[in-house]
């Protein structure tokens, strides 16, 4: 289950009248970021009395874009203009670490 709305993501990404299949979409990549997150937290903030940090749909939204944009645009060299290739970074889920390592309870260091 995501940590925002499928709304919330479309006006992120100017979708002002998503078509249902890009619906399905936006729900896809809002669940996959929200797995990512658990797995960083190791753990879930569904449910929880304090309800969820504003932290965590912020990188819900955040790494749903990036899920987005990658669907459009294959991961690794991408090309700029006529001449200029680029290389887009090979972990993206690393400033997302960082984000969240205030709530994150656990290590894994025994």
């Amino acid at each position: 289950m995501a940590y925002a709305t499928t709304d919330e993501l479309a006006r992120v990404l100017k979708l002002r009248a998503p078509t249902p299949a890009q619906g399905t979409a936006l729900a896809r990549v809002l669940e996959a970021a929200a797995t990512e997150i658990d797995s960083e937290l190791g753990t879930s903030y569904f449910g929880g009395s304090v309800g969820t940090p504003d932290l965590i749909v912020e990188v819900n939204i955040e790494r749903a874009v990036e899920h987005w944009q990658q669907q459009e645009s294959p991961f690794g060299v991408i090309g700029l203009g006529d001449t200029v290739p680029t290389v887009i970074g090979r972990d993206s889920w690393d400033r997302h670490a960082h984000k969240l390592a205030p709530l994150k309870q656990t290590w894994g260091v025994g």
